[in-house]
């Protein structure tokens, strides 16, 4: 208990040595200016883009800044940057972990723009954005009711008073795109249409031998990952049984994972005179969609890749999942994407009935293992797909 008061205490103190130095002089609000704050993960980049555009036709005339996370700017850059007239990076894992110098001059260059309007359309607001919008000079600011998942109820209620106006949330888990939708359509006082669809501009093919599958073995948490023995499992079985070339993918972060990967198919994939690629830590993610885009199967945790390949509405996707974020990212409504498969955690399954329940519980971290999630359950529902793609 002392040692949390304790610590509470330091981390207001900072905050406020934080705010002194990133002061800056008030200055006049520019007319026709709207910023437009996002600064979670891909996954949430890849489901609120779209509506990048609505308001674009929207304040036609008006000077759009997106304040965005620096980890998905290739992705902004290739498929939406005749959106917005600027834009403003924040390196998140800079601003969390490198303290006072980090802050005060992220803080400070967010502070030197006015704007007429700010939209902060993040349902889970967090400790970073919240500080970002608190720093954002507006003379509008505009954020949904949101919940309080990711802050105490007491700094939400703080946090939640520097806006002007916060939308209705509905109460039930929503599919995050649809949460999107909630939020723009209210804001823009008008129902949209919109398709999370990503389209690219080119469709030249890899230089990898088709059919190929992909084992994306990353994901943003250890309790997110399966093992990868399993996954070398699933691979073997793709290539003897499909006669599928292999891609092994993943961030910066998984190319030990990646590795070893490699290691337990290579003698395999040598035998069957079949090519093995690792390519984790290799690829932009620019690069990685066009992997996913030409390929025939998707083998993934439940992770920013799974969100690519949905979107880009090609490749076979199969998502291995302990039931984290249930209802908000996954499974895909089968009206944005058919060809989705995930093989849920054997209690999931076993439940299935009481989805609400579950929604609820698990809408924002699940404690169930994901290695009780065996390789013969994502090995019979390949063979399953296979059949029927046959018959």
């Amino acid at each position: 208990m002392l040692k949390s008061i304790l610590r509470s205490g330091f981390i207001s103190i900072m905050e406020l040595c934080v705010n002194i130095f990133a002061y800056t002089k008030p200055k006049p609000h520019n007319p026709q200016t709207l910023a437009i704050l996002r600064t979670d993960a891909i996954g949430d980049y890849l489901l609120f883009r779209a509506f990048l555009s609505e308001v674009r036709q929207a304040y036609p005339s008006y000077h759009i800044t997106l304040i965005g996370n620096s980890v998905w700017k290739p992705l902004y850059e290739y498929f939406d940057q005749s959106y917005c007239n600027d834009c403003l990076w924040i390196n998140t894992t800079h601003f969390q972990t490198k303290r006072i110098y980090s802050r005060v001059k992220t803080l400070r260059k967010i502070k030197q723009k006015h704007y007429e309007l700010l939209l902060n359309p993040v349902h889970s607001r967090d400790w970073l954005n919240a500080t970002l919008a608190s720093h954002i000079n507006a003379l509008s600011k505009i954020a949904p009711q949101g919940d309080d998942a990711n802050l105490s109820p007491r700094k939400k209620t703080r946090y939640d008073r520097i806006y002007t106006t916060l939308t209705p949330s509905s109460t039930e888990i929503l599919f995050e795109f649809y949460r999107n939708k909630e939020f723009f359509e209210y804001v823009l006082q008008k129902p949209l249409s919109t398709s999370p669809k990503l389209h690219l501009h080119t469709h030249t093919q890899n230089a990898i031998a088709e059919p190929y599958s992909i084992l994306f073995v990353g994901a943003s948490a250890k309790y997110r990952q399966w093992n990868v023995e399993y996954f070398a499992e699933v691979g073997e079985h793709l290539m003897r049984v499909y006669k599928h070339n292999i891609l092994i993918c993943g961030g910066s972060a998984d190319v030990e994972s990646g590795f070893c990967l490699e290691q337990i198919l290579q003698e395999k994939a040598k035998k069957l005179k079949l090519s093995l690629h690792n390519l984790t830590g290799k690829t932009t993610l620019v690069e990685l969609a066009f992997l996913v885009y030409n390929g025939n199967l998707l083998v993934s945790n439940e992770t920013s890749a799974v969100h690519l390949a949905a979107l880009l509405d090609t490749t076979i996707i199969i998502v291995v999942y302990n039931g984290n974020h249930l209802g908000r990212f996954i499974p895909y409504p089968k009206e944005i994407r058919d060809k989705y498969y995930p093989v849920f955690h054997p209690f999931i399954t076993a439940n299935y009935a009481r989805y609400k329940d579950l929604s609820n519980a698990f809408a924002y971290k699940s404690t169930l293992e994901i290695n009780d999630i065996k390789p013969m359950q994502v090995i019979n529902l390949i063979d399953q797909l296979y059949t029927k793609e046959q018959k």
